[in-house]
């Protein structure tokens, strides 16, 4: 058995002349909350239709669970919630998940019973016998992310889960997906445009563009690997921190705080502990800053669109 839940090798998806992966290979390991990013037209749905068995490769292949894609048995581990969902005009909730659990393999009882728990889990319970078709947005997300977990998954796909929601739905659908890993281990793949809530509930992320893998990377690795070496620095008297350290190191002044900026990041936090211990100064503060998603984003994609 692999240790990896999800496994791509050299996959290429072409659409006539047009490539939309481009020779990818991929592994996902069990229990991490992966994020994927990249431009508009980069091929992250492609990459996750494919996964999903909706996308055959025109080459290469892979495995869910050690399972074909595609196949019946690889597709009982996956849960889809995509970006844009349509809903049957005269379902409740509760028959829709009923209805979407029957078709994911529960016998009648089973579909009724998780359909119960989930209404209950998403807090949705005072429109259980609402239609879903009338539901907010915010709504009829959480309700799409209640179906992709009706069998219990041991993977789940999230495409743009949080697009057109307001800040406080946003939040409780990241809460909720951050949940559910923690308590059920679950694998978690979601494609997102909000990167600066998505590095909220990642451990991991993917970037592609133009069809191919730009970084596969622990977020906090990634981070570490593109840190623009900013030290933010505040004590009680700047301007005598500043005098010791004798032009050593580049700096700008923001209000309360001196913003050093260098390769040496060890040996300036050193410096300034030495200064702040003989000089009898208060350090109120030293943080390394670290890469936003966002910034990571546009670091590691520059040049590749031009």
């Amino acid at each position: 058995m692999s240790e990896y839940c999800v496994e791509l090798e050299h996959i290429t998806k072409k659409f006539g002349n047009f490539t939309a992966v481009n020779d990818l290979t991929l592994k996902l390991v069990p229990g991490k909350v992966y994020g994927i990013v990249g431009p508009n037209g980069a091929g992250k749905s492609t990459t996750m239709a494919t996964i999903m068995g909706s996308i055959r490769p025109t080459s290469g292949s892979g495995t869910v669970m050690g399972y074909p894609l595609g196949s019946k048995d690889a597709l009982c581990q996956l849960g889809y919630s995509p970006e844009f969902t349509s809903f049957y005009l005269d379902m409740s909730c509760i028959e829709y998940l009923w209805y979407m659990g029957t078709l994911g393999g529960l016998d009648k009882d089973q579909a009724a019973t998780k359909a119960i728990e989930l209404i209950k889990q998403f807090e949705l319970e005072e429109h259980a016998f609402k239609k879903v078709s009338k539901f907010s947005t915010g709504m009829k997300k959480k309700v799409s992310l209640a179906q992709a977990m009706i069998h219990d998954p041991k993977i789940l796909l999230l495409d743009e889960p949080t697009a057109n929601l307001d800040p406080t739905s946003r939040m409780e659908i990241l809460d909720t997906v951050r949940k559910m890993v923690d308590e059920r281990k679950l694998t978690v793949l979601i494609s997102s445009h909000v990167l600066t809530e998505l590095e909220t509930v990642i451990d991991h992320v993917i970037m592609i563009n133009h069809g191919r893998l730009v970084m596969d990377e622990e977020i906090h690795a990634a981070q570490e690997k593109f840190k623009r070496g900013i030290v933010v620095v505040s004590s009680s008297d700047n301007d005598l921190l500043l005098e010791k350290l004798a032009g050593k190191y580049s700096y700008e002044k923001e209000e309360d705080d001196l913003r050093f900026n260098t390769a040496e990041t060890q040996s300036l936090k050193k410096d300034i502990v030495k200064i702040v211990y003989e000089s009898n100064l208060v350090l109120n503060k030293m943080n390394e800053e670290f890469l936003s998603l966002d910034s990571l984003y546009k670091q590691a994609l520059k040049g590749e669109n031009e």
